[in-house]
């Protein structure tokens, strides 16, 4: 075990940098043998690159993430035409709607969640969105966009592997009505859910592309329910031209 090489061997090492990401302290080395099911030594021989590559750093109660670990992130915002001007936005956003105001960015086949931003203001409602791929995708507006956006074997394949999990009595279960409404969605550029995903939460989005016209995320809002009823036409309007600045933004 100590001298593994090869698959196995960078999975493991990507096992150890993600627990120690996860973890809310230090983690000790044994701490992740056991975590990992495998010796302690195996464990050192997994630590060495991390520590010396500046990925983890050893403290005196364990190891905790190193100064690498900022770089790759600005890396990775800079390749998903991420700066400070969709901050910017997203306070003008919040300040316009007094509602929570999100950037969400997509990747890889488009399903997958690459990086979330928020304003929010205090009490508001806010969706709790992570990364990674997200089995509620056809409940939220955001992933409305990104289901619509979707090529349509991708699409089919979402559609057809978990299925349309129901989430509240409001969610959308059907394959037919949500192919409609993912339709309705690419021909007005915009997409809701009313208590589709959570009770009490309404939210809004629109698509922002990049520089070669795919939807690479969106704009949204998250709303109580009576405050889009109320105000549907202006929200949809705000959202709309956020989400067009959003994509002057990306382009510069």
């Amino acid at each position: 075990m100590p001298g593994q090489t090869g698959p196995r061997a960078a999975e493991r090492t990507l096992e150890v940098l993600e627990l120690v990401a996860d973890a809310a302290e230090p983690v000790s080395a044994k701490a992740l043998a056991r975590s990992l099911g495998c010796a302690l030594s195996t464990v050192y021989t997994l630590l060495t690159p991390l520590t010396e590559r500046g990925y983890l750093v050893r403290t005196d109660g364990g190891y905790v993430l190193g100064y690498r670990v900022p770089a790759l992130h600005r890396s990775f915002q800079r390749q998903m035409d991420l700066d400070e001007g969709i901050v910017g936005l997203l306070a003008w956003l919040q300040r316009t709607t007094r509602a929570s105001a999100n950037y969400v960015a997509f990747q890889g086949n488009g399903l997958v969640i690459a990086d979330v931003r928020t304003v929010t203001a205090q009490g508001a409602e806010r969706p709790h969105i992570g990364v990674g791929i997200d089995p509620r995708t056809h409940a939220y507006a955001h992933g409305k966009i990104a289901l619509a956006a979707a090529r349509p074997k991708i699409r089919r394949r979402y559609l057809e592997e978990p299925g349309l999990r129901r989430f509240t009595p409001h969610t959308i279960a059907s394959v037919t009505r949500l192919d409609e409404e993912l339709r309705r969605i690419r021909r007005f550029g915009v997409a809701l859910d009313v208590e589709e995903a959570r009770p009490g939460l309404a939210c809004l989005a629109a698509p922002v592309l990049g520089t070669e016209g795919t939807v690479t995320g969106c704009i949204a809002l998250s709303v109580h329910p009576d405050e889009l009823r109320v105000n549907r036409s202006p929200l949809i309007d705000t959202v709309r031209r956020a989400a067009q600045k959003a994509t002057q933004v990306n382009h510069r």
